[in-house]
């Protein structure tokens, strides 16, 4: 009876075998497995949402607008005194650049001079926006020209006594849907002639 309860006590404190070891093994490198899976499936996901943000952020850097030679002022003369009545500004894209859509409905001008703000300037009323050298689209493509004019003699209107001369400055934003704005800010030279470049 002493021999049968050592038996037991043996058979009950005996080691695992190597099936059991094996067995348990197997269940942490299943566990380490589905672990790791998730771990890698987080980082391809946040490495895809970076990307598509680099992505994005490429896009709005490169479909930047540029100027293309310089700023052309025209005055007019009333009353003895000389008065700018139209502004021109060339623009174009650089290379590799997204083209720019230059149709009403997606680019924005706005004007800005110590006598008047507007926010959005409207083609075809206060503001010319065609072509100069190109393929005859919408599209400002690497390659191609587009002059923006500001007519101030109709933005300003009837105020007759207020206009911008000399020694001012103005500024023009050109904000395209998608891209970096470019902002052009002149000052006006002391002497005021019928045709200036302004540069």
């Amino acid at each position: 009876m002493k021999n049968t309860s050592i038996q037991k006590n043996r058979m009950r404190n005996r080691g695992l075998t190597g099936l059991e070891t094996a067995i348990i093994l197997i269940a942490f490198v299943v566990v380490a497995a589905a672990f790791a899976f998730a771990v890698l499936n987080l980082g391809f996901t946040t490495t895809q949402k970076t990307s598509e943000v680099i992505r994005a952020g490429l896009s709005e850097a490169t479909s930047a607008i540029e100027l293309s030679g310089g700023v052309i002022a025209r005055s007019q003369e009333s009353g003895g005194s000389r008065y700018v009545s139209n502004i021109t500004i060339y623009i174009k894209t650089g290379p590799g650049k997204e083209p720019i859509d230059m149709s009403d409905a997606t680019l924005t001008v706005s004007y800005m001079d110590p006598h008047i703000h507007i926010a959005r300037l409207t083609n075809g009323t206060n503001l010319i926006v065609s072509e100069v050298r190109g393929d005859h689209d919408i599209l400002l493509e690497y390659g191609e020209t587009w002059q923006i004019t500001i007519k101030l003699d109709t933005l300003y209107g009837d105020l007759t006594n207020v206009k911008i001369g000399a020694n001012e400055e103005f500024v023009v934003e050109i904000k395209p849907a998608v891209g970096a704005m470019l902002t052009v800010e002149r000052i006006l030279p002391p002497s005021i002639d019928p045709l200036m470049n302004l540069g």
